[in-house]
């Protein structure tokens, strides 16, 4: 029962160690002399709030009686379930507000964050399958495989054109939420063929993830460019 908890304790304590790793000698985060203990009550506002959203996500994704009390919300060891997109989604929304508020550079700090998130990412899914004993279904196991390449794309090559400057801070986080989005939405099109419904609560999100990423990625990189050019 408390085995999904210690999964999630085990993940957020490599996030942290992932987010010093790239956080601590980044040009950026030194320049503008942000304290690696700002950044981490960051990171754990951002854990929470990440909580906090995959929980309500799935509760709106799966509107059933047991979750719509509070002691039904709250209790998850209890009755499981959590959006990751809707986590990631609106977890990375509210960084970009809060960031925005606080004055921080935007781009910079969900990069960071990201990049931290993605390497932990594929060890979540495996601590997953591994606790289910591999009775896990289609879409879980291709989004499993789906992480583990794209920590390698996003770290060896994506995130290392933002670090020389070949794409502007933020475009990193726009097109992992971007490209994730996609895949599972492709994953639950093609294993449910005969009964994929666009109309389904969780496939609105999708979309609207995926869309607004890539929208805000060409207004990003390409308008402004364009602009700039003019």
């Amino acid at each position: 029962m408390y085995l999904l908890l210690i999964i999630q304790v085990v993940c957020f304590l490599i996030f942290l160690y992932n987010l010093y790793y790239f956080s601590h000698e980044d040009f950026v985060i030194v320049r503008r002399d942000i304290q690696m203990e700002r950044i981490f009550n960051i990171a754990f506002l951002a854990g929470f709030m990440f909580l906090f959203f995959s929980r309500l996500f799935y509760v709106i994704f799966n509107p059933t009686p047991k979750f719509l009390s509070i002691i039904g919300f709250i209790a998850y060891p209890y009755f499981p379930g959590f959006s990751l997109i809707g986590g990631m989604a609106a977890t990375a929304l509210f960084l970009g507000l809060y960031f925005r508020a606080k004055k921080l550079p935007i781009g910079k700090m969900l990069d960071l964050f990201t990049i931290s998130f993605l390497g932990v990412l594929p060890l979540g899914f495996l601590a997953i399958f591994a606790k289910d004993l591999g009775k896990t279904d289609l879409i879980f196991n291709i989004l499993l495989a789906s992480s583990f390449l794209l920590v390698v794309v996003f770290r060896k090559i994506i995130f290392k054109f933002a670090e020389i400057g070949e794409i502007k801070d933020g475009s990193c986080t726009l097109i992992f939420l971007a490209i994730f989005s996609l895949i599972y939405f492709l994953s639950k099109l093609f294993v449910n063929l005969g009964n994929f419904s666009f109309f389904e609560t969780e496939n609105i999100v999708l979309f609207i993830t995926i869309f607004s990423s890539i929208v805000l990625l060409i207004n990003h990189e390409i308008m402004d460019k364009f602009l700039e050019k003019k």
